[in-house]
């Protein structure tokens, strides 16, 4: 059914398709009921024979006897043709007589069996055609007019037997009877119209119903939409990002004058910059995507500390901002992974709004619980502003000139609190700097860490041993984008690997290998321009019967193809990033 979302019930009253539609839910209620109580119609009658045989006897009883099967008989028969697919007018016709023939003769019975009975006899009667009204009234007041049809032929007789007897009727249960009579005619007509209020009301439930999910399929369309235009989009732009960072990486080792390496520092500058934001955004997409899992491992809260001390340290070393990190000697119990993004977040947006002074992150355990502090003396956020920090883009007026990001950080660390359930408390106060503490759900216990810490210090690999584990290494290089194939083909030759441009078409795949002694690395796009890489990195590992090691240094941020990779035992790693952490990863597959 369509009604428009602004109809009233008086605007609904006049609709002929909710006119129908009220008439055909009445008219199945009421068939509904009709069949459930016709055993109770038959058997009413019959349990009447005791009452009236002996005790009146004659053509009379039997007269009324035999009108009430033959009325019986006609309404079941009348109920069973109901068909509601059928005209609705024509139906209700035959409920009605149905329903009307069976209560003409229960009202006949004053006229039949009364008229030699007792006034405890007359009585009696009365209280059957009571409860033959009050049933009646449980399953036709839904609609008036068939409820008239009901009533009125059970009382009509009982009017004419008053008119002939009125001598001896006891005129206060007469007068009692016809009030009844009249309540039941006008609560029947109430409760009609209010079956039709909750009808109107339900249909326009059901029409705003729709129109969500009309309005939800339509959003997740665009939802859809707008991760194919990202994906794409993003492919397209950081394919040129990424062969940016290769020749960066390696413009900065050539001899340069004072002048060359001040552009170079600059450029770098702005590489970097683009690259956060590329990097934010694709956080910001996996996030919105739920293609991040909570992944629960022990790991060592010093060690983790230690990583992001070393990656933060300089940036905060050119601002001559301290940076501290309070010793954290024990293990955690949690997500290794969202630990270390909620903290990098947050370190640096205090890095970026600190102008002196200092920068601390401590990790402590309340009731075994890890709690994490990230605290400095910068500006501080406006009290105004507190509730607005996690909004997307937003900047705040107070630092505006201060921030050359996206305003996503916060943002970023509002999703992960709610992926791994923590949650954040903000001090802040204008020039005296803010302190955010995060209790994670995640568990802590003390650890030996020294020892921990002795072995994850030397099997972290030097730069020297890098490098000779590169030598004369076979790798095969997938990508079909020329310059990005230059910077990688140029960049892995200088760090000491045998280079192999693999072909991209399949068929041409069996010559080339006939060259190549063996393979010890893939590093593969997935777009190309003849469908993904995936069937090129399984043809290679057949045709050298090996699981060998493979990378997906892509551009795609589409979360499905995730659970891809992981089953056919492919890494991904996202462009754009630095050349120098490709070859941090490749060392670690190697070994």
């Amino acid at each position: 059914m369509t009604v428009e979302k602004n109809h009233n019930y008086s605007s609904l009253a006049n609709d002929p398709v909710f006119i129908k539609q009220v008439a055909t839910e009445k008219l199945g209620y009421m068939r509904d009921f009709a069949k459930s109580s016709t055993i109770a119609t038959i058997l009413a009658p019959l349990l009447c024979i005791p009452l009236y045989d002996s005790s009146i006897g004659g053509w009379q009883v039997y007269a009324w006897y035999l009108l009430m099967a033959v009325v019986v008989t006609v309404r079941i028969f009348l109920v069973n043709s109901i068909d509601l697919e059928k005209d609705i007018d024509s139906n209700f016709k035959k409920l009605n007589w149905g329903v009307g023939l069976v209560t003409f003769a229960w009202g006949m019975g004053w006229l039949l069996l009364v008229p030699e009975m007792t006034a405890v006899n007359y009585l009696l009667y009365q209280i059957i055609c009571l409860s033959v009204l009050f049933v009646g009234m449980v399953g036709y007041c839904v609609n008036w007019k068939t409820f008239c049809a009901f009533v009125i032929p059970l009382k009509i007789p009982e009017v004419i037997f008053t008119c002939i007897f009125y001598n001896q009727i006891i005129w206060p249960i007469a007068a009692g009877s016809l009030v009844t009579f009249y309540l039941a005619l006008k609560m029947a007509m109430l409760f009609s119209k209010s079956w039709e209020r909750s009808m109107a009301l339900r249909f326009r439930n059901e029409v705003l119903v729709n129109d969500l999910i009309i309005e939800k399929d339509a959003s997740n369309a665009a939802n859809l939409a707008k991760s194919d235009f990202i994906a794409t989009a993003s492919h397209d732009l950081r394919q040129p990002m990424q062969a940016i960072n290769i020749f960066m990486e390696m413009l900065q080792k050539e001899r340069l004058t004072e002048g060359g390496n001040l552009i170079v520092k600059k450029l770098r500058f702005s590489i970097d910059l683009l690259n956060k934001m590329f990097n934010t955004l694709l956080d910001i997409s996996k996030l919105d995507a739920k293609a991040v899992v909570v992944v629960e491992e022990t790991f060592n809260a010093q060690i983790l500390l230690d990583e992001l001390y070393e990656h933060f340290h300089p940036i905060a070393n050119e601002k001559n901002i301290e940076l501290r990190f309070s010793p954290s000697h024990f293990l955690i119990h949690g997500d290794r992974t969202l630990i270390a993004q909620l903290i990098r977040n947050l370190l640096a947006n205090a890095i970026q709004y600190t102008q002196k002074g200092l920068v601390e992150v401590g990790m402590r355990q309340e009731l075994e619980r890890l709690v994490i502090v990230v605290s400095d003396t910068g500006l501080g956020i406006p009290k105004d502003d507190l509730p607005l920090i996690y909004k997307e883009f937003y900047r705040s007026q107070y630092s505006r000139n201060l921030h050359d990001g996206l305003g996503l950080g916060l943002s970023i660390v509002n999703r992960i609190l709610k992926i791994i359930r923590a949650t954040m408390s903000v001090n802040s106060e204008l020039g005296v700097g803010t302190v955010f503490t995060i209790t994670t759900p995640f568990t802590v216990s003390a650890a030996v860490v020294s020892r921990i810490e002795q072995l994850a210090e030397s099997a972290a690999p030097q730069s020297t041993e890098v490098h000779a584990l590169f030598q004369s290494r076979h790798i095969g290089i997938i990508e079909n984008d020329r310059g990005l194939l230059d910077a990688y083909e140029y960049f892995f030759r200088n760090a000491g690997f045998v280079v192999h441009v693999l072909p991209i078409a399949e068929v041409d795949l069996p010559a080339y290998l006939l060259n190549i002694p063996r393979l010890d690395f893939i590093l593969s796009d997935y777009r190309l321009d003849s469908g993904n890489s995936l069937h090129l990195i399984q043809r290679l590992r057949d045709e050298f019967n090996a699981e060998i090691p493979a990378v997906i240094l892509t551009a795609d941020t589409s979360p499905e193809n995730l659970k891809i990779f992981n089953d056919l035992n492919i890494q991904v790693l996202y462009k754009p990033i630095e050349a120098k952490e490709v070859l941090l990863f490749i060392s670690d597959c190697l070994k």
